[in-house]
């Protein structure tokens, strides 16, 4: 059996009292190019806030070839390509949350991204940015 490149299934997330998604499931087998479209405010953003690990799960399971997101994120999340329509940062995040947000993008586990995210912020000497 072939383990699908990644398997959200029954995903539920709300703001608040804003219901964003709803027993959203989707199945992406490995090989395949898969786009995911809807209008403004259907949950796409949200639904990849929560595979990128940005939100926590608040229902439902996410797994990328197998790995489960929300136990195993380094593991899945090193398995994990994402393009964005545009590099930039989330002006919502502090400097800090951005780049802890960036390393796991690219599988880089929480304690390493802490630790080289604080050195490359002495680096070019602005620790203290880091909240802002």
């Amino acid at each position: 059996m072939n383990i699908p490149a990644l398997d959200v299934r029954n995903v539920s997330h709300a703001y608040g009292t804003n219901q964003a998604l709803q027993n959203v499931s989707l199945t992406v087998p490995q090989s395949r190019f898969t786009a995911l479209l809807g209008l403004n405010g259907a949950g796409k953003t949200t639904l990849f806030s929560l595979i990128t690990r940005l939100y926590d799960t608040q229902q439902g399971s996410i797994e990328v070839l197998g790995h489960p997101v929300a136990r195993k994120p380094s593991e899945a999340l090193r398995r994990l390509g994402v393009v964005f329509q545009a590099r930039t940062l989330d002006l919502d995040l502090s400097v800090i949350d951005n780049l802890l947000y960036h390393a796991a993008l690219h599988g880089i586990g929480a304690r390493e991204a802490r630790t080289r995210a604080l050195a490359a912020l002495r680096d070019i000497d602005v620790p203290a940015l880091r909240r802002r």
